[in-house]
């Protein structure tokens, strides 16, 4: 029930911004990370087994898009955004939502999350590099400058940022054993 409130919650807003702002929404890395996020939740309407790989792409950008946000982003506000509903669900309730959907990742597919992370990063990166930019022409962070170096600085800033958050995140879920392991050797005669 909880998954499919916060599908229909996400669902909403995306539509909602998709409709103010069409395609230009999409050179966010904040809204590449929503959009999996509600197709993450959209998908426990139906049986599959794709939601797995989803939450291991999308729980550390989700997470580093709420601290970057909150950290980077929201003190430069000189005033409440017109759509503040939209800032909290985009910036806030989308990692309660991931943080509350903590499930263990087994060591032998750790390098699946991390691989994925770093492709989702650079993705994004190509994208705006290659001319993504919002409605005015202007490209969608004051710190991802992709036009002079600093700006490309802040991308492999960007990239390690969610490797670190990532790896943090995956040493949170990972489960610690509660006892000592027991080895026995066992003789066939």
């Amino acid at each position: 029930m909880q998954r499919t409130l916060w599908f229909i919650l996400f669902m909403a807003v995306l539509l909602f911004d998709l409709y103010n702002e069409q395609q230009y929404i999409f050179i966010y890395y904040t809204i590449w990370t929503f959009t999996l996020e509600t197709l993450y939740f959209g998908l426990f309407l139906m049986p599959n087994t794709i939601q797995k790989h989803l939450f291991e792409t999308i729980f550390a950008p989700s997470i580093v898009v709420f601290v970057g946000f909150w950290i980077m982003i929201a003190p430069m506000y000189s005033e409440i955004p017109n759509n503040i509903l939209f800032v909290i669900v985009t910036h806030g309730f989308n990692a309660l939502a991931m943080v509350s959907e903590i499930k263990s990742i087994s060591l032998r597919s750790i390098w699946k999350p991390i691989a994925y992370t770093i492709t989702y990063n650079l993705f994004l990166v190509v994208y705006v590099g290659a001319g993504g930019r919002s409605i005015s022409g202007k490209l969608p962070y004051w710190y991802a400058q992709y036009d002079k170096p600093i700006g490309w600085i802040f991308a492999v800033v960007s990239v390690i940022s969610v490797a670190i958050v990532h790896i943090v995140s995956a040493i949170y879920m990972w489960p610690q054993p509660t006892q000592p392991l027991k080895q026995y050797i066992v003789l066939y005669q």
